[in-house]
């Protein structure tokens, strides 16, 4: 097995495990322990902000672990999937009893994958960029 075989295979299992966490805490009417709730809610923007900045790290790294499971060509085809996927469980917490889905975190999850193709773009260009010619 090759370096680049292995990577990607790690990668693909790595991304599909979070992807099925992900969606199922996703889809969850209580997401978020009881206990993490109330200590999160000690001021009023804590939760909200922190829901966001997982919101966006979450789909950053779904989107670089995506990413290195295919070749090149089709990383932008990983991002939009993913992108198609914040779209669909959105859609799906409006189903879900204590949820509900909004646009905003459509565009925040949106934003958590372009951070991470960007991220990756800029590490492999770097390591490319180091590799004699």
């Amino acid at each position: 097995m090759t370096r680049a075989t292995a990577i990607r295979l790690g990668a693909g299992v790595t991304f599909a495990v979070a992807l099925a966490v992900w969606t199922w805490k996703l889809l969850e009417p209580n997401p978020v322990p009881a206990p993490i709730r109330d200590l999160l809610g000690f001021w009023d923007w804590l939760p909200f902000l922190a829901a966001k900045a997982l919101h966006v790290s979450g789909y950053a790294f779904l989107t670089i672990t995506g990413q290195l499971a295919v070749v090149r060509r089709h990383r932008l085809t990983v991002a939009a999937l993913l992108i198609a996927h914040g779209v669909a469980t959105e859609i799906g917490q409006t189903y879900v009893p204590n949820r509900h889905g909004c646009i905003r975190d459509v565009l925040i999850d949106a934003a958590g994958v372009a951070a991470g193709t960007l991220l990756l773009l800029r590490v492999t260009r770097d390591e490319s960029a180091a590799e004699p010619r």
